[in-house]
């Protein structure tokens, strides 16, 4: 009697090429999508950061009634910036109790007589990492997150001792926005001109008059409709456009000034004159505020497609479009001007 036996049948070389073209179209249809999920993660993780980092400003405006300056410069030569003011709302209290406000954070400070021990202890801290103020959408590797910063002798201008000003920080996502001025001003009030351009927070010179006041009621033009804070992501990389600019670039000058760090007094000046569409400064600025540059004074940045997270006056957050008017962007800056805000845009 004959036995038949059943011959299992193989895959031929067309069928298994033809598996592996349909998992691969399979797996360039999900991958977008994997991406987008994971993107949408990491903005709701930089919106919880800014709620936080908004909700110790409204805390520390409860007790002191008034949000604290941008960046303070006193007698002594003494210079500090807004964040550190922050850090025991920010439950931060064991580096706040440990910073010295009265002692600069730069390696140069005891040269101007202050104590080298205080000077060291307050290098040390503004070098910790702090996750509220990083974006986890920044890309970066596990150097990254520090970063060399410095200021040339004389580069500061008046008020400012004669000798380079250099430091060590852990970096920062987030910035301050003090106002709109160069090309990116005349464009946004082009047949409105005149009215103060400052931002919501303003800094402190000992040698200016009068001092500047960053109470809620200075907010004129509502603090839901005013910037606090912003993105300016990417440090201790200087980004023009999406390309990441060599540390080495003219000396590496520009990234030890780009106040990149949530400890730099650099951090608390950001007056913004907008850049060319490329990132490049332009003379004197440029029509393109969003996600050019990330060079301070020129434009906020993220990378967040299409748009930049800010956290307003009243402890809300947005997303704004990269294409919002110049008219409107910068209405979303200044604080008293009365400029009229699109935020359908």
């Amino acid at each position: 009697m004959a036995v038949h036996v059943r011959r299992r049948r193989a895959f031929t070389l067309v069928e298994l090429l033809v598996v592996i073209a349909i998992i691969g179209i399979l797996v360039g249809l999900l991958l977008p999508a994997v991406q987008m999920a994971r993107e949408a993660v990491r903005k709701i993780s930089c919106h919880n950061n800014l709620k936080q980092v908004g909700l110790a400003f409204q805390n520390y405006h409860d007790k002191f009634k008034s949000f604290p300056y941008a960046w303070m410069l006193d007698r002594n030569l003494n210079v500090q910036n807004w964040s550190t003011r922050i850090l025991h709302e920010l439950e931060y209290g064991d580096i706040y109790m440990l910073y010295s406000s009265e002692v600069p954070s730069v390696r140069e400070a005891p040269q101007l007589g202050f104590n080298p021990v205080v000077v060291n202890r307050n290098l040390e801290l503004i070098d910790k990492q702090l996750n509220v103020f990083l974006c986890p959408s920044t890309p970066r590797g596990t150097d990254d997150y520090h970063y060399a910063g410095r200021v040339p002798a004389n580069a500061g201008g008046p008020g400012l001792p004669p000798l380079d000003m250099t430091w060590q920080g852990a970096v920062t996502d987030y910035c301050v926005s003090t106002g709109v001025r160069g090309i990116y001003a005349r464009i946004a009030y082009r047949g409105n001109p005149g009215g103060a351009r400052h931002g919501a927070l303003q800094p402190y010179v000992f040698f200016e008059q009068p001092l500047p006041k960053n109470r809620i009621s200075d907010i004129k033009d509502g603090t839901s409709n005013t910037i606090l804070i912003g993105e300016r992501a990417g440090a201790p990389d200087i980004y023009r456009y999406k390309e990441r600019i060599p540390r080495t670039y003219l000396g590496g000058i520009f990234h030890g000034l780009n106040g990149a760090g949530w400890g730099d007094f650099l951090n608390g000046e950001h007056w913004l004159s907008g850049s060319l569409q490329d990132g490049s400064p332009g003379p004197d600025g440029g029509p393109c505020a969003m996600n050019c540059t990330n060079l301070r004074g020129l434009g906020f940045f993220s990378f967040h497609p299409g748009r930049c997270v800010f956290l307003m006056c009243d402890g809300s957050v947005r997303d704004m479009s990269e294409s919002m008017s110049p008219h409107s962007f910068a209405a979303a800056i200044t604080r008293v001007k009365g400029d009229r805000i699109d935020w359908d845009e």
